[in-house]
């Protein structure tokens, strides 16, 4: 701990508390006034609990422990810990988040007050792509004020990073080395902070993060469960088990394991000028730039249900042992390079026109792109072995089975039976800007109202550039002058590796699976593309990807204009403070698209995509628009000292994804039996939530407190995904008819499952917030504890095969954490649990309306760090200690639609301040 002595304690203590530490005052013996800066975790607890305890609604927090130096190495990792938060992972790290069981898309994330944007085609942010070395703070609100920019019924995340007036001279720093246990070898990260007062008026602040990390991730997978195909043909069905009316069949079957190298780095520029005591004006430039680089082997199995040999099923119907017979197996080898690039700019202008009056300006300009140099993101190869194979089900797995023995006659590791199928390249580029301006005023009478008043203006454009080689499985095949996929490959660029010894072990089944030694064949995708290139006489640019009609770009514009008030009184001699307001936007938006109309399909085979022959492209533009009145009302009662009320009412609007708002019609697959496709629409109407919030907190103590709260939120004109079967232009479909593989008077009308998105249907959601955290003393321990729980009047049935909607993303969480921090040393083991929740209608990338249900998970982090210094520590950080996987399965527990594993990531490192 360190002792300041300063007879201006105010400006001190204002500066301490945003640098990362939080402070107090005792009067000392030589009648000096004592300042104690507590730093580290009771620091960033502190904090958080004066935020929340200040703030008018439901507010929760995360502060960091010093500048640099966030409670957790991932910033969705932090926002877990949070009451009702809960996220989504990708490769072992956190991604998106959930709050109080409203899936990503539901949150507004905001960057010091401003939306960001997000290169997904939706409208969801990857917290992933942001360094938590770069974050001071983060703010979770989840009752809505009519002064905060609309858009998460969920809740707003507001993310802060420093000032250079706030924090002073300062400089600050960490490097660290970290290993994936399953990946192997050691990666760096290197982050550092600079900030210069010039003088009392200008202040600059420069901030950048490198981070390298290498991971490996295995993953087994069903990627869709037919309800009830047609098996008239399959010569030995075993349906005796089956207590259901249903059947259901898996589509493919494939395992991988993918190794990825991604590199982050993340920049800020901050100039600040205070002229004068009543006006500051804040310029800023973020920016970021996330890369991952992927090499992936894959195993796959693609079912023809009525053909196969014999099928098991049990007491659900679901099959749990099948039998395709004669068939081929395809070995995927994938290069791609994925990348995002963020920049975020603004100039802020803060004025105390007079000590009542204060008015702030801003004007921002933000985008997110991803592949901005044309990155392959998609860059894939695939060679077929003709081989019998079948499929079990064994625990909580599901995978295929076939002879893998290098002894066998015809044996799948004889790379001389093996041919080219498949070249992909997609370099899809997908762009969001977003432009805002606001003004809010504010006037304070100096007694008890506050009144707030301001406006907004946000122009944001969502550009999706689909960019793929879109060539017919003919021009795919190794040498079609001699023959459709007939001509042997190059022996010598294919290497069969095994599984290995531990895969998929953290699931049960897993010993049946290696029991079968499978494993995967090891080529360059490049290599086996030029060599197609050679063989075939193709120019070099054959496989390059082009624009496709499926592109689109959507404009939304929303202009909006706000009033509140905050008054504070006496109640029964008790402090009461009242906010009311209200929030108009209006919201126009105009879509635009090109769409080629199809005009024929021709058979190829008969488990690949027919080729497909379109129209010349037409571009058009399709214009709607909304208007919304979003009240919100709350009261604080402060019953004493320690103890607070608080009941909030609201409305809150969440906006259509943006990707569900293209007027294109896109075909997705056109395998014989399984046409496919999607569809937007420009109309579609917002989420509209009224919310009600009741809560009760007692603070023991700066740090020690309990609060337990709940919440209802009724939710309309909930976008549902419906699949209805739609013929296009009279296309008939080859494969039906007399003749399967191949156009005849009886082919019947091309009938396909289009996915196109209605408003419609509401629900309500309801829950409790328990949540509490005590340090015990001077004994440096300390806990962290909180659980939610979220119901719904809209659960899934998983009987109901007809049932197309149920509110997603909802589960019950938990977190507790236990912390030490005394003298030079601290330490902290978190453990994060999430119950089981249904995540989407649909399964991986099929268009289907079957569900993909998330187990429960668990995981166990740590971190513990030594002060060699009051200026330089070591410490070291452990994720997912306890190799924990991940699995999802589909409407019954062991229908297998993912398993993944990513094992455990230790970090050693250094950090200083000066």
């Amino acid at each position: 701990m360190k002792n300041h002595y300063t007879f201006k304690i105010k400006p001190i203590a204002i500066a301490i508390a945003l640098a990362g530490g939080s402070s107090s005052t005792v009067l000392a013996q030589n009648n000096s006034l004592e300042e104690v800066v507590v730093t580290g975790i009771r620091a960033s607890l502190q904090q958080a609990v004066d935020i929340k305890r200040e703030a008018n609604g439901v507010v929760d927090a995360i502060s960091a422990e010093d500048i640099g130096k966030f409670p957790d190495t991932n910033l969705a990792e932090s926002l877990q810990r949070i009451t009702g938060v809960s996220i989504d992972r990708s490769g072992g790290e956190g991604r998106q988040v959930s709050v109080r069981g409203m899936g990503p898309s539901f949150n507004l994330v905001l960057l010091n007050g401003r939306q960001m944007p997000s290169k997904e085609s939706g409208r969801a942010f990857n917290f992933d792509e942001v360094a938590a070395e770069m974050v001071s703070g983060v703010e979770v609100y989840k009752t809505s004020s009519a002064a905060v920019q609309s858009g998460g019924i969920g809740a707003t995340i507001n993310i802060k990073t420093a000032r250079p007036l706030d924090i002073g001279d300062k400089m600050a720093g960490s490097v660290k080395l970290s290993s994936d246990l399953d990946a192997g070898g050691t990666t760096p990260q290197a982050s550092g902070l600079f900030s210069k007062n010039l003088d009392d008026s200008f202040g600059i602040l420069l901030a950048a993060s490198y981070q390298q990390r290498e991971s490996q991730e295995d993953q087994l997978r069903v990627t869709k469960w037919n309800v009830d195909p047609d098996v008239s043909g399959v010569a030995n069905i075993d349906n005796s088990a089956n207590t259901n009316n249903h059947i259901f069949v898996p589509q493919q079957s494939a395992f991988n394991r993918r190794q990825d190298t991604r590199t982050r780095i993340n920049g800020n520029l901050v100039l600040q000028y205070a002229p004068s005591d009543t006006l500051t004006a804040t310029a800023d430039l973020q920016y970021s730039d996330f890369k991952i680089d992927r090499y992936a082997e894959e195993l796959a199995l693609w079912f023809s249900q009525n053909t196969a040999q014999s099928i098991v099923t049990d007491k659900n119907g679901t099959v749990v042992a099948y039998d395709q017979g004669a068939s081929t197996i395809d070995f995927f080898t994938k290069a791609p390079t994925s990348r995002t690039v963020n920049t975020s700019a603004g100039l802020n202008v803060d004025w105390a026109i007079t000590d009542a009056a204060k008015l702030s300006v801003e004007h921002s300009a933000s985008t997110s792109e991803s592949n901005p140099d044309g990155e392959y993101n998609i860059n894939q190869s695939d060679v077929q072995i003709a081989q019998n194979w079948g499929f079990a089900v064994s625990g909580d797995l599901a995978f295929p089975v076939f002879n893998s023995d290098a002894t066998a006659t015809p044996s799948v590791q004889d790379p001389s039976r093996l041919r080219t199928w498949v070249n992909e390249l997609y370099s899809n580029n997908y762009k969001d800007e977003i432009n805002q301006t606001r003004a809010d005023f504010t006037f304070d009478d100096g007694g008890s109202t506050t009144l707030a008043a301001g406006a907004m203006f946000t122009d944001q454009t969502k550009t999706i550039s689909n960019i793929s080689n879109n060539l017919s499985w003919d021009d795919f095949a190794w040498d079609t002058a001699s023959g459709y996929g007939q001509q042997d490959v190059n022996d010598a660029d294919y290497t069969w590796v095994a599984l290995d010894s531990g895969f998929m072990d953290q699931f049960s089944g897993s010993a049946d699976l290696r029991a079968l030694n499978l494993g995967n064949y090891s080529f360059d995708p490049n290599a086996v593309r030029a060599a197609w290139l050679a063989d075939a006489g193709a120019p070099a640019d054959h496989f390059e990807p082009t624009f496709q009609n499926s592109s689109f770009i959507i404009n939304e514009k929303t202009t909006a204009a706000y009033f509140e008030l905050t008054t504070a009184t006496d109640f029964a001699g008790k402090d009461l403070t009242l906010v009311a307001g209200a929030r108009y936007e209006s919201t126009a938006i105009d879509s635009t698209g090109v769409e080629a109309s199809l005009t024929m399909l021709t058979f190829t085979d008969p488990e690949e995509n027919m080729t497909t022959t379109f129209s010349a492209e037409d571009f058009f533009t399709a214009s709607a628009g909304y208007d919304v009145l979003l009240p919100n009302m709350s009261a604080k009662l402060a019953l004493n000292d320690d103890m607070v009320v608080r009941v909030a009412a609201s409305r809150s609007l969440t906006r259509p994804s943006l990707d569900k708002m293209t007027p294109v019609r896109t075909i997705a697959t056109t395998r014989p039996g399984l046409l496919a496709g999607s569809a937007g629409s420009p109309d579609l109407k917002p989420f509209i939530a009224d919310n009600f919030d009741l809560s009760l907190e007692w603070y023991l103590n700066e740090v020690d407190y309990i609060s337990a709260g709940f919440f209802l939120k009724n939710v309309n004109n909930f976008i549902v995904d419906g699949v209805l079967n739609e013929t296009i232009n009279g296309v008939t479909d080859p494969s039906t008819g007399t003749d399967p593989e191949g156009p005849d008077a009886a082919d019947q009308l091309a009938e396909f499952e289009i996915t196109r998105p209605v408003n419609g249907e509401d629900a309500q959601l309801h829950g409790f917030e328990l949540a509490g955290q005590h340090a015990f003393g001077d004994t440096g321990f300390g806990t962290i504890a909180n659980l939610t729980l979220v119901y719904t009047d809209s659960d899934y049935n998983v009987d109901d095969v007809k049932q197309t909607f149920a509110v997603t993303g909802l589960s019950h969480s938990a977190n507790l954490v236990g912390y030490y921090e005394k003298g030079p040393f601290q330490a902290r083991i978190a453990y994060n649990w999430r119950d089981e929740f249904l995540q989407r209608f649909g399964q991986t990338s099929q268009a289907t309306t079957e569900p993909t249900i998330v187990d429960a998970y668990s995981q166990i982090d740590l971190s513990a760090s030594y002060d060699i210094s009051d200026n330089v520590s070591v410490f070291m950080e452990g994720i997912n200690v306890t190799d924990q996987g991940n699995r999802s399965h589909g409407r019954y527990a062991n229908q297998l639609v993912e398993a993944t594993t990513s094992g455990p990531r230790y970090a050693v490192g250094v950090r200083a301040q000066f």
